[in-house]
């Protein structure tokens, strides 16, 4: 699961801007301490919203497994890790027109959520009535629905135990997507939706 790697920020919406392909929460006010202790693992940084970081690390399941390994010896990061997303594109979004930018950055995701159970979760950070979280969440799970039936699959909605969750982390006019299999949140538990 090699994740980009770096690059420039792009300034159009629907562009791709790989600068961060992991984002993490704190526990309240622990904002500085998850950044310490994350920094020995990868390059993070404030994600410019209250308890939020974003990393950009080599390889995302090397990054996941150091993580768990260092929740079990370092005494910092169980003190301040709330949870931690893998993110598999970054791209700029404007509000009038988020579900056709997520709808097009989640073409390359679609045929992980092909043969299960699936739902959509985005959490808005910014954009603040600009976006309708909810309103995004359901535009956007119906496009899918429409390509995981074009590609001759029969989708299913469960939001109670799903096989995979497309995951949106929005920063702004940033938004990271990623899929968060069951099997990623059994193996990594501090792997997870908010």
């Amino acid at each position: 699961m090699r994740l980009p790697s770096g690059g420039r920020l792009a300034s159009r919406a629907g562009e791709i801007v790989p600068d961060w392909n992991v984002l993490a929460t704190a526990l309240e006010g622990r904002r500085d301490a998850l950044l310490i202790a994350l920094r020995r693992l990868g390059r993070f940084r404030p994600g410019g919203y209250r308890n939020v970081v974003v990393g950009l690390v080599e390889d995302p399941e090397v990054f996941l497994r150091s993580v768990r390994q260092a929740l079990a010896s370092d005494p910092l990061l169980p003190t301040a890790l709330a949870r931690v997303v893998p993110i598999e594109q970054v791209v700029r979004i404007e509000a009038s027109s988020a579900v056709d930018t997520l709808a097009a950055a989640a073409t390359s995701l679609v045929a992980r959520l092909a043969g299960g159970s699936f739902f959509v979760r985005l959490e808005r950070r910014g954009l603040k009535g600009k976006l309708h979280s909810p309103t995004v969440e359901r535009e956007l799970g119906d496009r899918i629905w429409r390509a995981l039936e074009a590609g001759g699959n029969v989708p299913r909605v469960d939001f109670r135990d799903p096989d995979a969750v497309l995951v949106v982390e929005t920063l702004g006019d940033q938004a990271g997507l990623g899929v968060i299999s069951r099997r990623l949140g059994q193996e990594y538990p501090f792997v997870r939706i908010s």
